[in-house]
């Protein structure tokens, strides 16, 4: 609609359409142009082959992109939930490309999101960003270095928590991709950390010849 048109002042939107009289019966086919009429004016017909109006592009915004339910990156830390202090613990993400259609002013949608940077808080004061999610590594994975791995300094649990920013390309009505201006946040459910500390000592006997001996007592932090 006119966005001048104003019913409150008595503005009425008059769509034009063209008569072909030629053919009975006659036709009438909207011609794409309107006009906003007030109380006593004297319809003025649009100039033959005027350019119609054109409408307003459909634009995603970022606020847009984050109402969709784009999954959490997975956590995984090698081995499972444990590490040792001062050592390279390893932990990456799972992260997947996903896609959605939906209706949108008429239109519709088909929105697809990628993950680009991984923002790691590891519970312990640090973060970290990359743009890796990381991986795993083979064997038991203690102290490895890897691009996503973390040293803790002290024992004891931390909760680690990942923010995985998605970049948007979407398509209006199957036409070509365009981005979507900003990356959507999505948290992942935090993740337990449990760091351990080691000793080392020289034993000439194992635990089954001297179960009081160094090294068989539980194990403590």
């Amino acid at each position: 609609m006119n966005a001048q048109c104003d019913a409150r002042d008595g503005g009425v939107l008059v769509n034009w359409i063209e008569v072909n009289n030629n053919v009975q019966p006659a036709t009438e086919t909207p011609t794409g142009r309107s006009s906003c009429m007030y109380p006593g004016e004297v319809p003025e017909a649009p100039i033959a082959g005027a350019p119609a109006a054109e409408e307003a592009p459909i634009v995603i915004t970022l606020e847009e992109f984050q109402k969709r339910p784009v999954l959490a990156a997975t956590i995984i830390s090698q081995p499972l939930n444990f590490g040792l202090r001062n050592a390279h613990s390893n932990i990456y993400a799972e992260a997947q490309e996903q896609e959605f259609t939906f209706e949108f002013q008429d239109a519709t949608i088909v929105l697809k999101a990628r993950p680009v940077t991984y923002q790691w808080d590891y519970g312990d004061g640090t973060t970290a960003t990359t743009t890796t999610p990381g991986g795993p590594v083979e064997g038991d994975a203690f102290d490895t270095r890897t691009p996503t791995s973390h040293q803790y300094a002290q024992t004891g649990d931390f909760d680690l928590t990942l923010t995985t920013y998605f970049a948007g390309d979407y398509s209006v009505d199957g036409g070509p991709f365009q981005p979507v201006a900003g990356e959507a946040a999505v948290v992942s459910a935090p993740h337990l950390m449990s760091i351990w500390r080691t000793k080392g000592h020289s034993v000439s006997e194992n635990c089954i010849e001297n179960p009081a001996g160094i090294g068989c007592e539980a194990p403590t932090r």
